[in-house]
This record gives structure tokens, sequence and C-alpha cells, in this order.
């Protein structure tokens, strides 16, 4: 009984002194730099085309490796506003859907789409040259 006890009491001191190493988790405030620079751009990771319905990248967002004909399936039919293209690939994007219409294509590129004159009315985008 006697080594059941010390065996007891030594793995308890164990834990006691585990706990009191280890330091606390402490949240801090962000700094006005770093809140003033985030934005959901950081979504988008490498290797893949991404589509915002607002711009800057904020709002609803679909991403894509090879593309869609139909981008109503995404809720984006019309809406996007914003892009990055991150697949190394130039996407072809176009007025209408299944791939028809006037098009426009977006190589290596993150951006409003406002200055292509091509916000709100993108509905199938895909893998490739125009």
């Amino acid at each position: 009984m006697r080594r059941f006890t010390g065996l007891s009491a030594a793995l308890s001191l164990a834990a006691v002194v585990a706990m009191a190493s280890t330091p606390s988790a402490q949240a801090s405030p962000a700094s006005p730099e770093t809140a003033a620079t985030i934005t959901a751009y950081q979504d988008c990771p490498v290797g893949w085309f991404c589509a915002w319905e607002d711009r800057g990248g904020w709002g609803d967002m679909a991403r894509f490796q090879l593309g869609s004909d139909d981008l109503r399936d995404f809720r984006l039919n019309d809406k996007i506003s914003s892009v990055w293209n991150r697949t190394g690939n130039t996407f072809c994007t176009w007025l209408n859907i299944n791939r028809d219409g006037a098009t426009w294509a977006v190589g290596n590129w993150r951006g409003d789409t406002v200055q292509y004159n091509r916000e709100d009315n993108i509905s199938s985008l895909w893998v490739g040259g125009c």
C-alpha cells in the first residue's frame, strides 16, 4: 500500500510541475497597421482562381481549378466584382453561361473587375486562353 501511495504522490507532483511550467495563452489586440491590411484575399490559396461578389476580395467567394460553365451553380452569376488568379494559367471569362459571348482573359492577376468593364457580368469561366 505504501508503494502505491508513493507512486500516486510522485505522479501528482509531476502533473503540478508540468502545469506550472506551461505558459498561459494570451490574446493581444491587433495593431492598427495589421487590422487595416487584412482582407478576404487571404482566403485564396495558391493554385486556385478565386472570385468574390464584392470589390476588394470581399463577400461570397468561390474558387476554381478548372472553371465553371454556369456560375449560377455558385450563386455568382453576374455578381463577380473581384478575382485573384493564383493558378499560373490564364483563365478565360465569358459574359454568358456555357462559355458564350464576349471574353476577358485573366492571367496572374488580383483586383477588381470594374477596371476591365467586367463587374457583375461574368457568367462562366474556364482555365485556358480565350
